[in-house]
């Protein structure tokens, strides 16, 4: 395992709150990341590369925490090198606001992760990138309807275009 950090510090800072970026693999949490950072993250997602978690200060002055984007998972049991890193880096952050990146294309897939994110009673939204490409095959989603069901704010983003990202920065500064 490795550990790529962009900031001094990986213990969480006395009255900082520090943003997790939470999500399966290839759900565009780098991309959300170096909008949040303004750091570029180089990633790959292929079976027995190194786990990598990056952390960098929040470039937006209403977010004095870290942001941190941890490896893609599909739940929070340790049976994965990737699970074990982002349930640690969970735990250890307990102040922290996680912030689900989920592909709109594949709700369901995110649908599992965020009922156990759920669980932990935790500030959390979660934000369904790639939403031009549901627009594109013709879908949609009543994102206030599934906010209220789920009881978190749900925002549509393109992180790789950096549409959505103001939303989700106001939502972490309410949550």
């Amino acid at each position: 395992m490795s550990l790529a950090t962009a900031a001094d510090s990986t213990v969480p800072v006395e009255g900082q709150q520090d943003i997790l970026l939470i999500g399966n693999p290839n759900v565009g949490k780098s991309a959300l990341f170096k909008n949040l950072t303004n750091r570029y993250v180089t990633v790959s997602n292929y079976p027995g590369t190194t786990v990598d978690v990056v952390r960098a200060q929040s470039r937006y002055p209403e977010i004095p925490g870290q942001v941190i984007d941890t490896p893609g998972i599909n739940d929070l049991s340790p049976r994965s090198e990737d699970a074990r890193v982002a349930s640690e880096i969970i735990e250890s952050h307990p102040k922290s606001v996680i912030v689900q990146v989920a592909d709109a294309k594949n709700l369901r897939r995110a649908l599992f992760l965020t009922l156990k994110l759920s669980d932990l009673n935790r500030p959390q939204i979660l934000v369904l990138n790639m939403a031009d490409e549901l627009a594109h095959i013709g879908g949609s989603i009543d994102t206030e309807k599934l906010g209220e069901l789920l009881g978190v704010p749900v925002i549509t983003t393109v992180a790789v275009r950096n549409e959505g990202t103001d939303e989700v920065v106001s939502a972490v500064t309410k949550a």
